[in-house]
Formats: C-alpha cells, sequence, structure tokens
C-alpha cells in the first residue's frame, strides 16, 4: 500500500531537530586519512525547497481508527527530498498530535544519520520530541556517538542528551570515547554545556571533568587550550599551559605561562586584532624574569616584543604594513636558547620597519623606514632608512615600453658601537624598452637607461678606522654625482622537435638566448657602502644588468652573456626535464668594484653556470646547480639533491657547497661550507611510520641536524615520538653546543592533542624540507 500524507513531514522535521551537536573540535583537530571515510556516509545538500515537497509513505499495512489514530506498520517508509525516516511502527494521534514510532528507527537527511532501537515520542504541535537509545554518525566526518536518550524543544530550541558519548574511531576500534553524564544545547546560545564528562581509553577513564562547556556555533570561547610539553638537554622539562580568552568577535588574547626546569617561568602573551575591515595585526610578548642558565655578563631579565600589522585602504590602492621584533639589549642568543615563534633572524639581524604604499595599475608611491637589532656582540649594524621614498611609473606601447624607476632615501647609522659616514640618495632612472622582434619561436629587444644618482653624505672626523682600514672607504666625498647610460640587446630563439621513447612522444626544446650590455665605467670609490652587496652567481644572473645588488655600485660592462636551454616534455606536456648551460665573456674587463681594495676581475670570462632539473618519473626528481671557475679550473659553488618518492616512502640525498671567497662577507671570518643532508621517511605498515634526517658539515666534521621520528597514525589516534640533535650557536662567545630534545604528542582526533610542540615531518629544526626541483612553475 502507498499512502501520500503532509502530515508525515512533521515527523521528518521532529527527527530533522534530533541530530546532535557535531564536536566543534572535530572541525579543527585531527587529520584524518581517506581510509578513515569508507563506511563514513558523504554530506548530501538539501534543496532549498526541502520543506515544499512532497512527502511519501509507504508501509506494508495502513489502518484508520474511529478514536482518530492512523497506525502504519511493517516497513514505514517516509521521504522528503533528501530526508528518510523508517520504522517497524508508527502511530499518529490525530485530536492529541502525538507522534510514536518504534523499533529499527533510522533517520537520515544527508547531514547525519540517527538510528535507534526504542521509542520515538513527539507532538505536533509543542514539537517535544523524545528518542530512546539512538546512535548517531555525522555525514562527511568519522565522528559518531550515542545516548540513552535525546530530548527537543522546539519552541525553546533546546536539546538535551542524557548518557552521551563522542568519538571518531571506526566501529570496533574504539580507542577513546568522550562521555557525559547529561549534555544541555540551547541553540539560541554559542555554547553548550556538559556535567560529569570524562575522556576513557579503552575501558580506563583517564581524565575528569565535572562540567565543561563547548562551542556549538562558529564562535569562540575563553578558556584553557591543550597544554605542550617536551624535553631537551638545555632546558629541562618544558611546560607551556595556554589560556584563550576571546574579548571580542574581533579580538582575543592568548596568556600562557612557560615553565623550563633548568632556566625558570616565562610569561607569554598573544593580542590579536581585527579593528574593521582591511585591517589587522598581533601584538605578541615573552618575559622570562632570571634565566638560570645566563651567565654573570649576560641579561638577566629576557624579553621579546613584536608587532605586525597590515592594513588595505581605499580599494586596495592605499597600504601599510609594520614589523618590529626587538629583545633585550645585548641579549644576543635569545633566538638560539628560547626559539620564539615570531621574528626572522637573517645573518644575526632583527629588522624592524614601517611602509606605506599607494599603488595604481601604471604607478606606485612607496615608502619606508627600516632598521636593525644586531644580534652578534661588537659587530657593525647596517645603515638604517629614515626614510626610503620610491616613485615608479610605467607606460607600456604598441612599438615601446617606457618605465620611470626613482628613490630618494636617508641612510642613518647607530653611532653607539662605531661612528659612521650617514647620506642621502637621490636616484632617477628612466627606461625605454624596445621589442625589435616579437613573435612564437624568437624574440628580440632592446632596452636603454639613464641612471643619475647624487649622494650627499656626511663623514665624521672620528669615523671608525674598520671603515677605512678594512674596507678601504677612507676617501669619501661629501657630495657626489654619477651618471651612467646603460644599453642592452636581448635575444632569444626557441626550436622544437617531436620524437618516439619507448613507444612514448615527446617533445624537445633548444632555446638559445644571448644579451650584450653596454656600461660605461665611472669611479665610484667615493660613495660610502650603504646597502650594497655582490650578487649570488647562478645561470639567471648572467642575463641581469647589474653585477651589484643595491644602488652604490654599478660596475661598468661590455659584455656578451650566452646560454642555452632544453626541455623536454612527455605527451601530455608535463615537463621532464631542464638542462641549461650559460656564461659571459667580458670584452673589456670592469674595473668597478665592491670596496675599494677589492681586487679587480681579471678573468674575461665569468664562472661556467650549470643547472639541471629531472623528472624522468614520477618518483624520482633531481635538482642540480653548478657554477665552475674554468680559469682555475674548480667548482666555485654546488648544490644537488636526489629524491625518490612514491607510495610514503621517501628518500632524498642533498650536497651543498660554497667556497669562502664567492660571497664577500667582510665582517666575517669566511670559510668554505661543505654540507651533505639526507632524508628517509619509513611507512612500516598502514599505521606506523618511521622518519630520519641528518645534515652534517664535512668540513667542520660536525653533525648540524639530526632528526628521528616514530608516528603512529590510525583513523581515531596519533602518536607522534621524535628525537633530535640540532647544532646551536652561542653568538655571544662565538661558538656552538649540540641540544637534544625529545617530543612526544598524542592527538585523539576530533577532540584535540596533548604533548609536545615539535611537529612530526621533515622540516628539522634548523633547515626546512624542500622538493629537488621546480619543473612546471
Amino acid at each position: 500500500m502507498r499512502i501520500r500524507t503532509q502530515a508525515f513531514s512533521g515527523i521528518l522535521s521532529l527527527a530533522a531537530l534530533l541530530t546532535p551537536p557535531a564536536s566543534q573540535a572535530e572541525l579543527g583537530a585531527g587529520v584524518f586519512s581517506q581510509r578513515c571515510y569508507i563506511d563514513v556516509p558523504p554530506v548530501q545538500t538539501a534543496p532549498a525547497n526541502q520543506a515544499e515537497l512532497p512527502v511519501s509513505v509507504t508501509a506494508q499495512r495502513a489502518e484508520a481508527t474511529l478514536d482518530g489514530k492512523a497506525i502504519y506498520q511493517g516497513d514505514v517508509q517516509v521521504e522528503q527530498g533528501v530526508r528518510h525516516f523508517s520504522a517497524d511502527y508508527t502511530e499518529l494521534d490525530q485530536r492529541t498530535r502525538d507522534v510514536k514510532a518504534q523499533g529499527d528507527i533510522h533517520y537520515s537527511d544527508g547531514q547525519v544519520t540517527l538510528k535507534s532501537d526504542g521509542t520515538l515520542s513527539s507532538n505536533l504541535d509543542s514539537k517535544e520530541s523524545r528518542l530512546d537509545g539512538a546512535r548517531y554518525q555525522l555525514h562527511g566526518s568519522p565522528a559518531r556517538g550515542d545516548a540513552a536518550q535525546i530530548q527537543v524543544s522546539d519552541a525553546r530550541k533546546t536539546l538535551s542528551l542524557e548518557q552521551a558519548r563522542f568519538t571518531t574511531c571506526p566501529p570496533g576500534q574504539e580507542m577513546w570515547w568522550l562521555q557525559a553524564s547529561s549534555v544541555e544545547i540551547d541553540q539560541q546560545e554559542v555554547f553548550g554545556e556538559a556535567w560529569n564528562a570524562s575522556l576513557w581509553l579503552y575501558d580506563v577513564p583517564v581524565f575528569y571533568f565535572p562540567y565543561f562547556s563547548f562551542p556549538v556555533k562558529d564562535e569562540r570561547k575563553s578558556g584553557l587550550l591543550y597544554p605542550s610539553f617536551a624535553m631537551s638537554s638545555t632546558h629541562g622539562l618544558d611546560v607551556s599551559t595556554p589560556y584563550y580568552w576571546n574579548l571580542a568577535p574581533n579580538y582575543d588574547l592568548t596568556l600562557t605561562p612557560r615553565v623550563m626546569e633548568n632556566r625558570g617561568t616565562m610569561a607569554k602573551a598573544e593580542f590579536r586584532y581585527l579593528p574593521a575591515e582591511g585591517h589587522s595585526g598581533s601584538l605578541y610578548t615573552e618575559y622570562l624574569d632570571g634565566d638560570r642558565l645566563q651567565d654573570e655578563d649576560e641579561p638577566d631579565k629576557r624579553w621579546l616584543a613584536s608587532l605586525s600589522h597590515q592594513s588595505r585602504m581605499l580599494d586596495d590602492s592605499l597600504r601599510l604594513g609594520a614589523s618590529v621584533v626587538r629583545v633585550a639589549n645585548e641579549d644576543y642568543d635569545y633566538f638560539n636558547d628560547l626559539a620564539p615563534p615570531v621574528g626572522t633572524l637573517v645573518d644575526n639581524q632583527l629588522q624592524q620597519s614601517l611602509s606605506l604604499g599607494y599603488y595604481q595599475r601604471d604607478w606606485n608611491l612607496t615608502s619606508e623606514v627600516r632598521d636593525y637589532q644586531i644580534l652578534l656582540p661588537n659587530t657593525l649594524t647596517p645603515h638604517t632608512l629614515l626614510p626610503r621614498l620610491n616613485y615608479n611609473h610605467y607606460q607600456p606601447g604598441e612599438h615601446y615600453d617606457l618605465a620611470f624607476n626613482s628613490e630618494l632615501t636617508n641612510f642613518g647609522h647607530d653611532a653607539s658601537l662605531y661612528k659612521a659616514y650617514t647620506g642621502q640618495r637621490l636616484h632617477l632612472e628612466p627606461v625605454l624598452t624596445l621589442p625589435l622582434a616579437r613573435a612564437p619561436g624568437y624574440s628580440l629587444e632592446g632596452q636603454f637607461k639613464l641612471m643619475q644618482t647624487l649622494y650627499q653624505q656626511q663623514i665624521p672626523e672620528d669615523m671608525a678606522s674598520y671603515y677605512s682600514d678594512d674596507l678601504g672607504l677612507d676617501a669619501l666625498d661629501e657630495q657626489i654625482s654619477r651618471t651612467l647610460p646603460m644599453a642592452r640587446l636581448q635575444g632569444g630563439l626557441v626550436f622544437d622537435r617531436i620524437g618516439v621513447w619507448n613507444k612514448q612522444l615527446y617533445t624537445q626544446t633548444l632555446e638559445p638566448e644571448f644579451q650584450y650590455l653596454y656600461v660605461p665605467y665611472r669611479d665610484q670609490d667615493h660613495i660610502g657602502i650603504f646597502d650594497s652587496t655582490t650578487m649570488n652567481p647562478d645561470y639567471y644572473s648572467l642575463f641581469s644588468d647589474r653585477r651589484f645588488a643595491g644602488l652604490d655600485r654599478i660596475s661598468d660592462a661590455n659584455k656578451i652573456s650566452l646560454g642555452v636551454s632544453s626541455r623536454i616534455y612527455d605527451q601530455d606536456t608535463v615537463e621532464r626535464l631542464r638542462l641549461s648551460v650559460g656564461q659571459s665573456y667580458n670584452l673589456v674587463n670592469p674595473r668597478v668594484t665592491l670596496y675599494p681594495d677589492d681586487a679587480s676581475v681579471t678573468d674575461p670570462r665569468s664562472l661556467l653556470a650549470f643547472g639541471a632539473d629531472v623528472r624522468p618519473s614520477d618518483p624520482w626528481s633531481f635538482h642540480m646547480g653548478m657554477q665552475y671557475d674554468t680559469s682555475e679550473a674548480e667548482v666555485a659553488n654546488s648544490n644537488w639533491a636526489i629524491e625518490y618518492q612514491r607510495n610514503g616512502f621517501l628518500s632524498q640525498l642533498s650536497y651543498r657547497f660554497v667556497q669562502e671567497d664567492s660571497i664577500v662577507l667582510p665582517s666575517y671570518q669566511q670559510a668554505d661550507i661543505s654540507q651533505i643532508g639526507t632524508l628517509l621517511r619509513v611507512p612500516v605498515s598502514r599505521d606506523w611510520q618511521l622518519l630520519g634526517a641528518h645534515y652534517r658539515d664535512i668540513g667542520e666534521s660536525q653533525n648540524i641536524d639530526t632528526l628521528f621520528g616514530l608516528r603512529y597514525d590510525s583513523c581515531c589516534w596519533a602518536l607522534n615520538l621524535t628525537w633530535e640533535r640540532e647544532n646551536t650557536p652561542n653568538n655571544s662567545t662565538l661558538t656552538a653546543t649540540q641540544e637534544t630534545s625529545v617530543g612526544l604528542n598524542v592527538e585523539f582526533k576530533g577532540l584535540g592533542s596533548v604533548g609536545s610542540g615539535t611537529t612530526y615531518g621533515l622540516d628539522t629544526k634548523l633547515l626546512p624540507y624542500l622538493r629537488p626541483y621546480n619543473l612546471n612553475d
């Protein structure tokens, strides 16, 4: 018998209210592999007119009694859109509007599935409902659970669960359960409440909470976050217990006491703000009052302050940015000792900057103020920007492109350690580019620049001897002007052919390119070095118009650069191979040097630059870059890496070498860099995985960073165990020590994790994992 009735739409509506709350923790904690979704029903989106769709009812028997009851028995099926309800017995009292369902109750609406062998009781008018012995499964998520009783009040918009449980473990593999004697949810409130909650591992309760609240909407809540802990040879036991304070929808504060067994107790605070659309930022501080491991001549009170801010206004045309990170004066080892989560240390320098820019389609005007804090004793600080202004204009045309670049900078310097020269620099640079030939397969263009630079320099009478004796900057002029024209001709060809290898089509290209560059010589020894340095030589630098980064030195040039690249694409246009080799040839050797006492270039040939990226098959990849000194018949710089990765297994071997005199860093004692590294990730079984990483300095015969890890990862919990030993420098004494740390992290997927903040992955503390190719970029 098939019966259609709108009365049963009430049953579906009431059943929809019985959806248990989705754990918000499940949304943000845990990574589930694809195998964890095998038995999880997919999410189905209900149509917008779901409530208006007709209701279809089928049953083996239907009966209407004289007292106004409609009784359906035997495989009762009610459907409306994606919603489905079934039971063995369903009874509707037309007078009292009471509904009762019994036996093998099943409800699904594309978001949740409810099952029960008990009884469903509800009233269509009051919309008060109760379901006994309910089991639930969220769609699109392993989250599931059960409750002895679920009560729903549509009028009050409340949901109550008695003896409720929650887990993400697959059926039959319940490693953990979160259980509560009572759960109350008011759908008009942000948070629900649970009483007598406990976390069970198998059949053993391990944590008990008399009361806690949890979010039922996508909003945040103040409270304790999961603690983290670690163990290291320096800190001893290291425990952090963060407290999250939800100040407002657009402001929050996290306070974290950090207790280090051997150092003391640190206070950390992070304030995040979103005052208006387009504006965001954070303030972060750390304070340690009395580090027990500090020497007498080192700061006893250790602190860090950080500000990061971004603003975008006027339809993203006006942009403001601020980045400031500072530590206590003379606390040279703060980052080495305490590893704060903010700030980037580059060449032992912390940078503070404030930038403002206005951007339009064809022009932009930007400014920046920049300062530095040097975390190395008795070391010269770079010149500060107080400020720098840039104006750039672009005007593309059909037969030519015009550009104008300019800069006005005021350079300052901290004279607390050494007195140095300061100055102002004005640079004007109009550019004309002529596309002489441009078509598929070939290109040729000419470019002309006129570079006009004016310096106003202040040279103190008692300037530090370092600048005159060590760098040779003893003949600086107070005012100096430099005018340099530049002309270059640049072009290339692209040949390709189609071939067959191993019965597969491929396309190979041959791409020769050349450049002629001319810049006349100007004596620049009377200009101070404010922000210039030597550029790192590689294949792409051969075709640059600069030998030095920055504007303080513009090298003369009369040279030709030649290079050729070849690529191979498979039949699916995937780039499998890229080879390049190039060299430049000086028709006249350049005379400009970075520092006056530097040796002039005597070799008419540059370093021979090689580059290779190869991916012969999906598991294998290889990268190599090398610069070879043809006059000395020796390698100046090189790096390579080879990797195999398949089905979770990964193995990589890498090496890098830098010759001591190939990079000019006059402030530091230099030596050859020769380092080798290896990575290994081995899936022992479906759930177990081993990890190893080792980087070693061959020249110094010492460990840089070594990591061993073990991970267990199932569908409901994961365990990470790591052991790491890294070379930790001491800037105060210019020495280094080996520090050992152990991390343990236990993650209950869908609930959260507790343990060490050490991440389990291929990244070590000192060196990140890098894939050894950049094909198809």
